[in-house]
């Protein structure tokens, strides 16, 4: 990146006099100072790993083989009179051992050793020159294939102008790990996820992924990630998949990870060890996915999903809302197909789970059926939350395309029952004497007196 030698012209000013010729002398230009050429650095950086190859990024046996190529790029960082810089620099070579030569330029005047980091690739780098750019810039826009961008190095050195030359301090060590997720439980023609996020246990959403093919075979780059449950949710031809796994030692960055990612969709099922599974699968199953998606606006939020019990509560008898005309929570008496965000999971307590509440303690108990590792204590739905199931099942888990996708969604779940055509009461208070429940003979909302001898079925909910 030789710098120009640039020269400026002064501006030349022309008077005219009438009758003296010593008026049309013409100035000669002020000469301006050329500016200092650059200071050029050529120098080696030690192999990525052992051997080179062609590729910068490459799958080999059970690894991923990493290497400089000629002609990528690394920012050199560093500070001149207070100003930050970022200096080009070009591998021009790699030889036999893995080893890269690399030549860049530095602004003329920079102090003889003079502190800089490495950062590669070059546009990982920001762009104030301050610095690497943070995790989730880096991590934004990657489509699932193993290329060079997802190696992203950072190392520190120190640059000497007198005799030029650069000394690496430490070598360009990798920031992220590298994923090979496989995914299943989908049909082949469906893997081209139009995305394909992974998310911690909280449910932020550490990467989102646009794969660029439909071969259910994503790599992805990510931060180190401590021991614990991390979420996977994709978009598959407009239907949403769930899956999750559990990371039993913290990862290590530049290390090379593979995973078979079993994918879930609403009318999977819950086991009693907290995993997803095909309703056709074997082991011991609790609840039906009927919802994905994340509500976090709610008192008592789900993360990724709502999945309801396998059979009506209460050993399938009905029940009343609760024993007395008193208001409990924040009335909704707007029309049913608007309820405000509400969930009952926040009624889950010690005040609900008694006999003044028949309703509640019947979702809690859910029959004697303890709820699964990793998801919620039951409850009893709020209206929303009841809404939101339906709208989620439609013409997946039939083809009604109505509530009746959910009443009838549990066919083919062993040991499961399908919902009544009867009502079903939700959580949401219509006033301090009546409650809404919801009919699955006509699908209709209403509002019914909480403690006279009117009563419905219970179906209990989990959060996940």
């Amino acid at each position: 990146m030789k710098i120009t030698k640039l020269f400026f012209m002064a501006a030349l000013a022309l008077t005219f006099a009438a009758c003296s010729n010593d008026d049309n002398d013409i100035q000669s230009p002020v000469e301006q100072p050329a500016k200092a050429e650059g200071i050029t650095i050529t120098t080696t950086l030690a192999p990525k790993t052992n051997g080179a190859t062609n590729r910068a990024v490459s799958e080999g046996t059970n690894e991923i083989v990493v290497e400089w190529a000629v002609n990528e790029h690394i920012a050199i960082l560093y500070t001149k009179d207070a100003t930050p810089y970022a200096a080009d620099a070009t591998i021009t070579a790699v030889d036999g051992s893995g080893a890269a030569t690399i030549t860049f330029t530095v602004e003329a005047g920079t102090p003889d050793n003079t502190a800089c980091t490495l950062v590669y690739p070059l546009s990982a780098a920001k762009d104030d020159h301050t610095g690497v750019k943070d995790a989730a810039t880096l991590l934004a826009d990657q489509d699932g294939t193993l290329s060079a961008n997802l190696d992203v190095r950072v190392g520190a050195g120190t640059i000497q102008t007198t005799t030029p030359g650069l000394t690496v301090t430490t070598d360009p060590a990798a920031q992220f790990s590298i994923f090979k997720f496989t995914i299943q439980n989908i049909s082949a023609a469906a893997k081209s996820a139009t995305e394909f996020k992974v998310s911690d246990g909280s449910g932020n959403v550490i990467t989102t992924v646009t794969p660029t093919d439909a071969s259910g075979e994503l790599y992805v780059a990510l931060p180190v990630m401590a021991a614990g449950t991390y979420w996977f949710n994709a978009t598959i031809n407009s239907n949403p998949y769930i899956a999750k796994a559990t990371v039993g030692t913290a990862t290590t960055a530049g290390n090379y990870y593979q995973s078979t990612v079993k994918m879930a969709t609403i009318g999977d099922v819950i086991l009693s060890d907290g995993k997803f599974a095909a309703r056709s699968s074997t082991g011991t199953k609790v609840a039906m996915i009927a919802y994905l998606g994340s509500e976090t606006g709610e008192a008592a939020p789900c993360n990724h999903g709502l999945a309801l019990a396998l059979s009506d509560e209460n050993s399938g008898n009905t029940c009343k809302w609760s024993t007395s005309k008193t208001k409990v929570h924040t009335y909704n008496t707007t029309n049913s197909n608007n309820f405000t965000s509400e969930s009952g999971l926040q009624y889950n307590d010690a005040t609900h789970n008694s006999d003044t509440y028949p309703a509640f303690k019947a979702a809690i108990a859910n029959n004697s059926t303890a709820a699964p590792t990793g998801c919620s204590a039951w409850f009893l739905a709020s209206g929303y939350q009841w809404n939101k199931m339906i709208n989620a099942c439609k013409n997946v888990l039939g083809t009604k395309n109505n509530y009746q996708d959910l009443r009838n969604g549990f066919n083919g779940i062993s040991g499961a029952s399908n919902l009544q055509s009867a009502c079903y009461w939700s959580s949401t208070e219509y006033n301090d004497k009546r409650a809404w429940d919801l009919n699955f003979i006509n699908g209709n909302w209403s509002d019914d007196k909480k403690d006279d001898a009117y009563t419905c079925r219970v179906r209990a909910c989990l959060a996940f």
